[in-house]
């Protein structure tokens, strides 16, 4: 036996729970039944698992309920107005102390706040001054513990340090740490609500019916321009927004992070407010298909407001730059999207975009584009805008929608020439235009000061010329990537992997722990099968020149074991297959469909890989059954149909 200890924050009362661990036996299995509600974890450090969630027998948390304000709707303007994502709620001072701390054994010490919002789709939260030390661990997460966001470390701190949404009206903060501690790394400033209904199912797919991933086939000649683009969080005093924008080159080419959006994209933003925007780049499907789960990301917090036009569309081109807190880190590969500040009317082009906050999509252009006013389709030589029309391409009829607002225009040589601010354009009526501010007129034609114009930021050395290509600012470097046909498969199935790498490359080599082959030297490898359960890394690394780039996915692939009979009358066969069988790390939680806990019984089997699952004491209904192994989570459904 081992003994498990919890203390609530402020007393000096334990409570002890006693868990009794299941042997496996490695050559014959037993006759025993047990009850009980989870696996109990062998106390080894499991660094992608907050430490409250190693354990099965802690007490249930008690959540702080905060009343959810009904958001204000915008008021009526013709003047544009981006996607709404959500509103804040600002939490009591020292909300904090409200927590409570725990421990699970000798220095494994964490503590955690739960907090919930009626009725809301999702949470997340605005934290300040986080300040972790070495060793520590931050995680965010949902009620049912479905979405783990974590573990943050030391290497996040920071003034403002915005999280993801997670689904459901409840979101949990725990840090865990080696001892406790009398004062918190961190302030809890502002809880975020979002007023997507599908958050709760994934943070995306929100876009209409007709939109074009970027890596559809019209966007093979765009891999650089769209590592410029970056999907944004919006904040502006207590309302969320999302919007779309890009970084861009100055004439020093120096990587100055700075980023173009439109001014209508928080347009009342304050300087704190800035601090607390948050950027997502390579948001997208790694191919054509719209992905089931949801893409990975790299992810930046903090701006500050460098320059913007006038409020007013009749007296203003609807441009934003802004220069992101941190510097871009070399790993996230970025480009930096060039210009062309020429008043000459482009012929084709793109814009790439997040509709609805959704995934990076594409949309194409190819009739020239004609200058207006803003919302006036009426040809206008002086106009400070630009009409452009779509063009029904080989994936679809790609548009734009809110949280498209303040994407890039780009011209055929891959240089900006505008940002969005709004239009009429949608799936239902892909003919009707849109109209992006210009940036020429942007350039230096809102005002002579520097914060009414590009052009002090962009070529500050005032050399004058009249475009700038975009970079990365390393010509001879090359740069692994690749993509999967489908990243979510069934034990036995197999997969596609596709090279996406960049530059003068003569050798690859892909690797691909518990997949057969599980090597392969090549551009492109065969079908990878995978024959047992788990979550799975991918390796890619190219070579050239005497140098050489790696692209490390972890957990990229997921198998799922093989559940069956599904639906059952209560028994129910879970095989993890030969080399998933790691049986001793497993840890297994059941869920009835209103976030319970649900206690159950495991049976032997003569089959090592394998357990027998008995829910025939549960009332009929949908199950979610919680896997996890050597830090990694799955989750199942099951139907019991007695």
């Amino acid at each position: 036996m081992e003994t498990r200890f919890l203390q609530s924050f402020g007393s000096n009362d334990f409570t002890i729970f006693v868990a009794v661990k299941l042997p496996i036996m490695k050559f014959k299995l037993l006759i025993f039944l047990f009850l009980f509600s989870g696996l109990i974890s062998r106390g080894q450090f499991q660094e992608g698992l907050p430490t409250s969630l190693q354990s099965d027998n802690l007490r249930e948390i008690h959540s702080i309920t905060i009343s959810g304000l009904t958001p204000s709707k915008p008021a009526t303007t013709t003047e544009p107005t981006p996607m709404r994502a959500g509103y804040t709620i600002p939490l009591d001072r020292n909300i904090e102390r409200q927590g409570q701390w725990g421990a699970i054994e000798n220095s494994k010490y964490f503590w955690r706040l739960a907090i919930k919002v009626a009725q809301a789709e999702g949470l997340n939260l605005y934290i300040e001054n986080l300040a972790l030390l070495e060793g520590e661990r931050l995680f965010i997460y949902n009620k049912d513990h479905s979405i783990v966001n974590g573990p943050f470390t030391n290497k996040d701190n920071g003034k403002h340090f915005v999280s993801d949404f997670v689904g459901g009206n409840e979101i949990t903060i725990e840090l865990n740490t080696r001892h406790i501690i009398k004062e918190l790394p961190f302030q809890l400033g502002e809880v975020g609500v979002s007023i997507n209904k599908r958050i709760s199912d994934r943070d995306f797919g929100d876009s209409q019916f007709c939109e074009v991933p970027v890596n559809c086939p019209e966007g093979n000649d765009w891999q650089n321009e769209k590592r410029g683009v970056a999907r944004i969080l919006v904040k502006a005093g207590s309302s969320l927004w999302w919007c779309t924008g890009s970084l861009v080159n100055n004439t020093n080419n120096d990587k100055t992070p700075y980023f173009l959006t439109a001014n209508h994209c928080g347009q009342s933003a304050n300087e704190t407010d800035y601090a607390a925007w948050k950027f997502y780049f390579d948001f997208e499907s790694p191919d054509c298909d719209i992905p089931v789960p949801e893409p990975e990301s790299v992810k930046l917090t903090g701006s500050k407001l460098l320059a913007k036009a006038p409020n007013s569309t009749s007296s203003g081109s609807d441009f934003k730059l802004l220069l992101l807190t941190d510097e871009m880190p070399e790993d996230f590969y970025p480009w930096y999207n060039g210009w062309d500040r020429t008043d000459e009317a482009s012929q084709n082009g793109v814009c790439i975009h997040h509709p609805e906050g959704d995934i990076k999509m594409i949309s194409t252009y190819t009739e020239a584009i004609v200058s207006v006013r803003y919302n006036n389709p009426t040809p206008n030589e002086n106009g400070i805008y630009w009409k452009v029309n779509w063009a029904i391409t080989q994936s679809n009829y790609g548009v734009t929608e809110g949280g498209s607002s303040g994407s890039p225009l780009f011209n055929p040589s891959g240089n900006i020439i505008g940002g969005l601010t709004g239009g009429q354009a949608s799936c239902n009526s892909p003919d009707l235009p849109d109209y992006y501010g210009k940036f020429s007129y942007s350039w230096e034609s809102n005002g002579s000061d520097s914060t009414r114009q590009l052009k002090y930021w962009l070529d500050p050395k005032n050399i004058g010329t009249s475009f700038l290509k975009g970079s990365d600012f390393d010509s001879t470097d090359f740069y692994a990537d690749f993509s999967a046909d489908t990243r979510n498969i069934n034990m036995g199935e197999s997969v596609q992997f596709t090279n996406l790498s960049s530059g003068n490359i003569n050798k690859y080599e892909w690797l691909f722990p518990g997949g057969e082959p599980s090597t392969f030297s090549g551009e492109n490898p065969p079908l990878i099968r995978y024959t047992a359960s788990g979550n799975f890394d991918v390796k890619f690394t190219v070579s050239g020149a005497g140098k050489s780039n790696s692209k490390l996915k972890k957990a990229y692939i997921q198998v799922l074991p093989k559940i069956y009979p599904n639906p059952s009358t209560g028994k129910i066969t879970i095989s993890f297959g030969k080399e998933g069988a790691n049986l001793e790390e497993l840890q297994l939680f059941v869920y009835d469909i209103t976030g319970r806990n649900i206690n159950f019984f495991v049976q032997p089997t003569d089959d090592e890989s394998a357990i027998v699952l008995d829910l025939s004491q549960q009332r009929r209904g949908m199950y979610l059954i919680r896997l996890i192994q050597s830090g990694k989570t799955q989750v199942l459904k099951v139907i019991v149909s007695k």
